[in-house]
């Protein structure tokens, strides 16, 4: 009988979510002929052809359809049995720093399934800006952060994809540009707020900040209200809100880096299986 490694299976994964070897690999941090020598290894193993030839990656053949669905659930339970046993033998306590807006979004989702798995695993979670996440993970303050960088991945990655910005209104989605534009945001220091000033300023946009708030909670109450407009990522837009279109007339923004980040003393397996179901679930 054969066995199929898992590094393997969460590289097909990887390339199947993000449509292509290259980024799979900048996800893993593995280079192109990395990733392509490891499906060239997965399909010998499994005597099949996993992706239409041709396609880089693009498209999956009718076995490669079902060695996905058989993948994601061996991966899904591999990590569960790690985090079981991580909290049974280490104290199963971890530290977790996160931006505000992606902890309201994905956080009741991940919490949810671990509550289901009765893992034992207890969590401290901070939010904060990505900066002061990244510099308390080299205090030792985390085992894991989600944080965001400008230009590219801070060093040390688990994990990085690309998040795309968008300006946001009230539920209307309907936008009437004042002059000047008002604003609201998160504090200095959030990269929401970089970009879109930058964006702002670079157009020579007027503009007045008329409300500042730590939470999106915050944000979400100002905007909803049309006391302001604001930017946040693509993907966690509250439902009370709607990104404003092109037909806005609004600067273009610039995207961002969000990396998963393991702390470099040691981390323990269940960090390290924690930022694997965290970063399925992100990608």
């Amino acid at each position: 009988m054969r066995n199929i490694p898992t590094d393997l299976l969460r590289a097909f994964v990887t390339i199947i979510d993000l449509r292509g070897y290259t980024r799979a690999g900048e996800q893993l941090g593995r280079t192109q002929p990395a990733i392509s020598l490891q499906m060239k290894r997965l399909q010998e193993l499994l005597n099949v052809q996993l992706f239409v030839k041709d396609s880089g990656g693009g498209k999956l053949t009718e076995a490669g359809e079902l060695v996905a669905g058989y993948a994601r659930q061996i991966l899904a339970l591999n990590d569960s049995m790690l985090l079981r046993l991580s909290g049974r033998d280490g104290g199963g306590k971890l530290r977790l720093g996160i931006p505000n807006d992606y902890a309201d979004h994905f956080l009741p989702r991940l919490m949810s399934g671990l509550a289901a798995d009765q893992n034992g695993i207890s969590f401290d979670v901070v939010c904060g800006l990505s900066h002061e996440l990244l510099k308390g993970l080299r205090e030792n303050a985390f085992d894991i952060v989600v944080a965001m960088t400008p230009d590219g991945p801070a060093e040390g990655a688990f994990m990085t994809w690309r998040e795309r910005l968008t300006w946001v209104g009230d539920g209307t989605g309907e936008y009437t540009p004042t002059d000047p534009l008002r604003i609201v945001c998160y504090q200095e220091g959030c990269l929401y707020r970089r970009n879109m000033l930058t964006a702002l300023q670079r157009d020579g946009r007027q503009f007045g900040i008329v409300y500042v708030s730590p939470s999106l909670a915050g944000i979400e109450a100002a905007v909803s209200t049309g006391f302001g407009i604001t930017v946040l990522s693509e993907r966690i837009v509250p439902e009370k809100l709607r990104p404003l279109g092109r037909s806005a007339h609004l600067p273009q923004l610039a995207d961002v880096v969000v990396g998963i980040y393991l702390n470099e003393k040691g981390p323990s397996h269940a960090a390290k299986s924690f930022a694997a179901r965290f970063a399925d679930m992100f990608v």
